[in-house]
Protein backbone atom coordinates (compact mmCIF):
# COMPACT_ATOMS: atom_id res chain seq x y z
CA UNK A 1 0.00 0.00 0.00
CA UNK A 2 2.56 2.86 1.36
CA UNK A 3 4.90 1.84 -2.12
CA UNK A 4 1.81 2.94 -4.31
CA UNK A 5 1.26 6.03 -2.38
CA UNK A 6 2.86 9.43 -4.45
CA UNK A 7 2.46 11.92 -1.36
CA UNK A 8 3.80 10.88 2.27
CA UNK A 9 4.54 12.77 4.96
CA UNK A 10 6.05 12.75 8.39
CA UNK A 11 3.84 13.53 11.08
CA UNK A 12 4.95 14.04 14.36
CA UNK A 13 3.08 14.97 17.67
CA UNK A 14 4.84 16.38 20.30
CA UNK A 15 2.74 16.35 23.92
CA UNK A 16 3.56 16.65 27.27
CA UNK A 17 2.90 13.33 28.13
CA UNK A 18 3.63 10.93 24.73
CA UNK A 19 5.71 11.65 21.43
CA UNK A 20 3.77 10.08 18.17
CA UNK A 21 5.56 9.82 14.99
CA UNK A 22 3.91 8.09 11.85
CA UNK A 23 3.83 8.37 8.25
CA UNK A 24 0.73 9.58 6.68
CA UNK A 25 -0.73 9.42 2.85
CA UNK A 26 -2.56 12.28 1.64
CA UNK A 27 -5.19 10.75 2.09
CA UNK A 28 -4.93 10.76 5.63
CA UNK A 29 -4.22 6.93 5.73
CA UNK A 30 -1.34 5.86 8.61
CA UNK A 31 1.09 3.79 7.47
CA UNK A 32 3.19 2.92 10.70
CA UNK A 33 3.33 4.81 14.07
CA UNK A 34 5.07 4.67 17.01
CA UNK A 35 4.33 5.87 20.69
CA UNK A 36 6.89 6.38 23.35
CA UNK A 37 7.19 8.87 26.36
CA UNK A 38 7.99 11.98 25.75
CA UNK A 39 11.46 12.52 27.12
CA UNK A 40 11.32 15.51 30.66
CA UNK A 41 15.01 15.59 31.33
CA UNK A 42 18.04 17.06 30.20
CA UNK A 43 19.85 20.04 30.05
CA UNK A 44 17.91 21.67 27.43
CA UNK A 45 14.89 21.52 24.91
CA UNK A 46 17.26 20.02 22.22
CA UNK A 47 16.29 16.75 23.86
CA UNK A 48 13.06 16.58 22.49
CA UNK A 49 14.41 17.78 18.93
CA UNK A 50 17.14 14.61 19.26
CA UNK A 51 14.40 12.27 20.46
CA UNK A 52 11.98 13.46 17.51
CA UNK A 53 15.04 12.32 15.44
CA UNK A 54 15.70 9.40 16.66
CA UNK A 55 11.79 8.11 16.14
CA UNK A 56 11.63 9.42 12.72
CA UNK A 57 14.64 7.08 11.76
CA UNK A 58 12.81 4.91 13.80
CA UNK A 59 10.57 4.23 11.15
CA UNK A 60 11.39 5.72 8.50
CA UNK A 61 10.57 3.83 5.23
CA UNK A 62 13.05 2.20 2.69
CA UNK A 63 15.56 4.64 0.68
CA UNK A 64 13.64 4.07 -2.83
CA UNK A 65 10.34 5.78 -0.35
CA UNK A 66 12.11 8.65 0.09
CA UNK A 67 11.07 10.16 -3.03
CA UNK A 68 7.54 10.53 -2.18
CA UNK A 69 7.79 12.12 1.47
CA UNK A 70 7.31 15.52 0.35
CA UNK A 71 8.19 16.87 4.47
CA UNK A 72 7.80 16.73 8.12
CA UNK A 73 4.54 17.71 10.21
CA UNK A 74 5.08 18.82 13.88
CA UNK A 75 2.62 18.90 16.45
CA UNK A 76 3.65 20.73 19.27
CA UNK A 77 2.15 22.04 22.78
CA UNK A 78 2.40 25.73 22.75
CA UNK A 79 2.21 28.18 23.43
CA UNK A 80 5.04 28.58 19.98
CA UNK A 81 7.45 30.45 17.95
CA UNK A 82 6.60 30.11 14.48
CA UNK A 83 9.41 32.82 13.69
CA UNK A 84 11.85 30.74 15.31
CA UNK A 85 10.20 27.22 14.90
CA UNK A 86 10.30 26.78 18.50
CA UNK A 87 7.64 25.95 21.41
CA UNK A 88 8.04 28.47 24.34
CA UNK A 89 7.73 27.83 27.97
CA UNK A 90 5.40 24.62 27.33
CA UNK A 91 3.43 24.66 31.13
CA UNK A 92 3.58 20.47 30.43
CA UNK A 93 6.96 20.18 29.51
CA UNK A 94 10.50 20.75 31.29
CA UNK A 95 12.44 23.02 29.53
CA UNK A 96 12.33 27.01 28.51
CA UNK A 97 12.44 26.45 24.72
CA UNK A 98 11.97 23.23 22.45
CA UNK A 99 13.50 23.95 19.29
CA UNK A 100 12.24 22.09 16.27
CA UNK A 101 12.20 23.29 12.81
CA UNK A 102 15.94 23.68 12.73
CA UNK A 103 17.34 20.05 14.32
CA UNK A 104 15.03 18.63 11.86
CA UNK A 105 15.79 20.80 8.60
CA UNK A 106 19.26 19.98 9.49
CA UNK A 107 19.01 16.37 9.46
CA UNK A 108 16.48 15.33 7.36
CA UNK A 109 17.02 17.78 4.57
CA UNK A 110 13.01 18.18 3.95
CA UNK A 111 10.45 20.99 4.89
CA UNK A 112 9.33 20.93 8.66
CA UNK A 113 5.80 23.18 9.10
CA UNK A 114 5.07 23.58 12.73
CA UNK A 115 2.05 24.10 14.23
CA UNK A 116 0.48 24.27 17.66
CA UNK A 117 -0.80 21.29 18.49
CA UNK A 118 -4.75 21.93 19.11
CA UNK A 119 -4.23 23.53 15.56
CA UNK A 120 -3.10 20.78 14.13
CA UNK A 121 -6.21 19.24 15.96
CA UNK A 122 -8.93 20.96 14.45
CA UNK A 123 -7.09 20.61 11.04
CA UNK A 124 -6.77 16.84 11.84
CA UNK A 125 -10.92 16.89 12.38
CA UNK A 126 -11.37 19.11 9.10
CA UNK A 127 -9.87 17.28 6.45
CA UNK A 128 -9.94 13.76 7.74
CA UNK A 129 -12.78 13.70 10.38
CA UNK A 130 -16.33 12.97 10.38
CA UNK A 131 -16.29 17.09 10.57
CA UNK A 132 -15.42 18.14 6.97
CA UNK A 133 -19.10 19.26 6.28
CA UNK A 134 -18.55 22.04 8.79
CA UNK A 135 -17.13 25.28 8.02
CA UNK A 136 -16.95 26.52 11.47
CA UNK A 137 -15.38 23.93 14.23
CA UNK A 138 -13.59 23.94 17.24
CA UNK A 139 -11.34 21.33 18.48
CA UNK A 140 -10.64 21.00 21.75
CA UNK A 141 -7.92 18.66 24.13
CA UNK A 142 -8.49 17.58 27.56
CA UNK A 143 -5.21 15.91 27.87
CA UNK A 144 -1.96 16.92 29.90
CA UNK A 145 -3.69 20.11 29.82
CA UNK A 146 -6.38 21.88 27.66
CA UNK A 147 -5.65 23.70 24.35
CA UNK A 148 -7.85 24.63 21.34
CA UNK A 149 -7.96 24.54 17.80
CA UNK A 150 -10.69 27.07 15.93
CA UNK A 151 -12.08 27.55 11.94
CA UNK A 152 -14.25 29.67 11.74
CA UNK A 153 -15.77 30.43 7.83
CA UNK A 154 -13.23 28.05 6.82
CA UNK A 155 -10.20 29.87 8.14
CA UNK A 156 -7.85 28.22 11.00
CA UNK A 157 -7.02 31.31 13.53
CA UNK A 158 -3.71 31.31 14.06
CA UNK A 159 -2.96 34.43 15.95
CA UNK A 160 0.09 36.62 15.28
CA UNK A 161 2.55 33.94 17.15
CA UNK A 162 0.64 30.79 16.18
CA UNK A 163 -1.08 30.48 19.10
CA UNK A 164 -4.87 31.52 18.72
CA UNK A 165 -7.62 29.49 21.04
CA UNK A 166 -5.48 29.04 23.86
CA UNK A 167 -8.80 27.93 26.00
CA UNK A 168 -6.83 26.08 28.43
CA UNK A 169 -5.50 29.49 29.91
CA UNK A 170 -9.58 31.02 29.93
CA UNK A 171 -10.63 31.98 33.19
CA UNK A 172 -13.13 29.38 34.64
CA UNK A 173 -13.18 30.23 38.17
CA UNK A 174 -12.64 32.97 41.04
CA UNK A 175 -14.29 30.82 43.83
CA UNK A 176 -11.13 28.30 44.91
CA UNK A 177 -8.87 30.81 42.53
CA UNK A 178 -5.96 27.71 41.79
CA UNK A 179 -2.67 29.17 40.28
CA UNK A 180 -1.87 27.09 36.90
CA UNK A 181 0.68 25.21 36.25
CA UNK A 182 1.74 27.94 32.91
CA UNK A 183 2.53 30.15 35.96
CA UNK A 184 0.66 33.04 34.66
CA UNK A 185 -2.23 33.35 36.24
CA UNK A 186 -4.76 31.79 38.41
CA UNK A 187 -8.23 30.37 37.69
CA UNK A 188 -7.64 29.15 34.11
CA UNK A 189 -9.60 26.13 33.26
CA UNK A 190 -6.44 24.05 33.00
CA UNK A 191 -5.69 24.52 36.28
CA UNK A 192 -8.78 22.52 37.40
CA UNK A 193 -9.75 20.47 34.60
CA UNK A 194 -6.65 18.70 32.96
CA UNK A 195 -5.28 15.19 33.67
CA UNK A 196 -2.54 16.46 35.41
CA UNK A 197 -4.40 18.72 37.70
CA UNK A 198 -7.55 17.27 38.26
CA UNK A 199 -6.41 15.32 41.16
CA UNK A 200 -5.38 18.49 42.61
CA UNK A 201 -8.48 19.92 42.17
CA UNK A 202 -10.13 16.87 43.77
CA UNK A 203 -7.94 17.14 46.80
CA UNK A 204 -8.44 20.93 46.83
CA UNK A 205 -12.44 20.41 46.70
CA UNK A 206 -12.42 18.19 49.50
CA UNK A 207 -10.25 19.61 51.64
CA UNK A 208 -8.07 16.60 51.59
CA UNK A 209 -4.36 16.68 52.57
CA UNK A 210 -3.36 12.99 51.16
CA UNK A 211 -2.42 12.37 48.03
CA UNK A 212 -5.44 10.06 47.28
CA UNK A 213 -6.55 9.43 44.51
CA UNK A 214 -3.37 9.18 43.01
CA UNK A 215 -4.64 9.90 39.15
CA UNK A 216 -7.32 11.14 37.25
CA UNK A 217 -8.39 7.79 36.31
CA UNK A 218 -8.74 7.02 39.74
CA UNK A 219 -11.03 9.63 40.00
CA UNK A 220 -13.43 8.74 37.20
CA UNK A 221 -13.27 4.99 38.12
CA UNK A 222 -14.56 5.95 41.46
CA UNK A 223 -17.05 8.03 40.11
CA UNK A 224 -18.56 4.97 37.93
CA UNK A 225 -18.34 2.99 40.77
CA UNK A 226 -21.10 5.46 42.46
CA UNK A 227 -18.87 6.68 45.05
CA UNK A 228 -20.53 9.60 46.98
CA UNK A 229 -17.29 12.09 47.15
CA UNK A 230 -16.22 11.40 43.64
CA UNK A 231 -19.76 12.17 42.17
CA UNK A 232 -20.10 15.50 43.77
CA UNK A 233 -16.76 16.31 42.58
CA UNK A 234 -17.85 15.77 39.37
CA UNK A 235 -20.70 17.79 39.71
CA UNK A 236 -18.27 20.51 40.48
CA UNK A 237 -15.94 19.41 37.80
CA UNK A 238 -19.19 19.58 35.59
CA UNK A 239 -19.52 23.09 36.47
CA UNK A 240 -15.73 24.05 35.41
CA UNK A 241 -15.77 22.32 32.03
CA UNK A 242 -19.21 24.05 31.35
CA UNK A 243 -17.78 27.27 31.75
CA UNK A 244 -14.92 26.52 29.97
CA UNK A 245 -17.30 25.19 26.72
CA UNK A 246 -19.28 28.51 27.46
CA UNK A 247 -16.45 30.54 26.79
CA UNK A 248 -15.55 28.54 23.75
CA UNK A 249 -19.06 28.85 22.36
CA UNK A 250 -19.13 32.59 23.08
CA UNK A 251 -15.92 33.44 21.65
CA UNK A 252 -15.89 31.33 18.35
CA UNK A 253 -20.17 30.62 17.95
CA UNK A 254 -19.04 26.96 16.43
CA UNK A 255 -21.32 24.20 14.70
CA UNK A 256 -19.59 21.91 16.47
CA UNK A 257 -16.98 21.38 18.80
CA UNK A 258 -15.18 18.11 19.22
CA UNK A 259 -13.18 16.90 22.37
CA UNK A 260 -9.82 15.19 22.35
CA UNK A 261 -7.44 14.31 24.23
CA UNK A 262 -6.90 11.34 26.24
CA UNK A 263 -9.23 12.64 29.22
CA UNK A 264 -11.58 13.21 27.18
CA UNK A 265 -11.36 9.92 24.49
CA UNK A 266 -11.54 7.89 28.05
CA UNK A 267 -13.96 9.47 29.94
CA UNK A 268 -16.00 11.45 27.35
CA UNK A 269 -19.56 10.41 28.47
CA UNK A 270 -18.76 11.49 32.10
CA UNK A 271 -17.21 14.77 30.79
CA UNK A 272 -20.34 15.56 28.73
CA UNK A 273 -22.91 14.53 31.29
CA UNK A 274 -21.74 17.15 33.78
CA UNK A 275 -20.65 19.91 31.59
CA UNK A 276 -23.56 20.00 29.16
CA UNK A 277 -26.05 20.81 32.69
CA UNK A 278 -23.62 24.11 33.38
CA UNK A 279 -23.35 24.93 29.15
CA UNK A 280 -24.46 28.83 29.17
CA UNK A 281 -27.62 29.09 26.74
CA UNK A 282 -26.64 32.67 25.31
CA UNK A 283 -25.91 31.78 22.17
CA UNK A 284 -27.43 28.44 20.21
CA UNK A 285 -25.87 25.34 21.53
CA UNK A 286 -23.44 23.60 18.39
CA UNK A 287 -23.31 20.04 18.36
CA UNK A 288 -20.47 18.83 20.81
CA UNK A 289 -19.04 15.25 20.48
CA UNK A 290 -15.63 12.72 21.31
CA UNK A 291 -13.34 12.69 18.67
CA UNK A 292 -13.72 9.95 16.31
CA UNK A 293 -10.25 9.99 15.04
CA UNK A 294 -8.85 9.38 18.76
CA UNK A 295 -5.04 10.08 19.45
CA UNK A 296 -4.07 10.45 16.18
CA UNK A 297 -6.15 13.98 15.55
CA UNK A 298 -2.79 16.34 15.93
CA UNK A 299 -0.90 13.71 13.75
CA UNK A 300 -2.98 13.99 10.70
CA UNK A 301 -3.34 17.40 11.19
CA UNK A 302 0.42 17.78 11.11
CA UNK A 303 0.67 16.08 7.81
CA UNK A 304 -2.09 18.25 6.01
CA UNK A 305 0.58 21.09 6.79
CA UNK A 306 2.83 19.11 4.50
CA UNK A 307 0.23 18.53 2.05
CA UNK A 308 -0.60 22.54 1.53
CA UNK A 309 -4.32 21.55 2.52
CA UNK A 310 -6.45 24.96 3.03
CA UNK A 311 -9.48 25.47 4.47
CA UNK A 312 -11.29 27.19 1.59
Amino acid sequence: MAKKAKNLAFAVDVGGTNLRVAIVDDKGKIIVKNVVKTVRKGKSGNVVAEQVIREIKNIAPKAKLWEYMKGIGVSIAGPIDLKKGRSVNPPNMNFKFVPIVAPLKKEFKLPVHLINDCNAGVLGEKYFGAEKKYNNLVYITISSGIGGGAVVNNNLLTGKDGNAAEVGHMAVDTKYNVACTCGKGRGHWEAYASGNNIPKFFRIFNDLETKFPSGAKDIFDAARKKDKIALKFMEELGRINGRGLSNVIAAYDPEIVVLGGAVALNNGDLLLKYAKKNIDKFLKLPKIKISSLGENTPLLGASSMVFELSCG
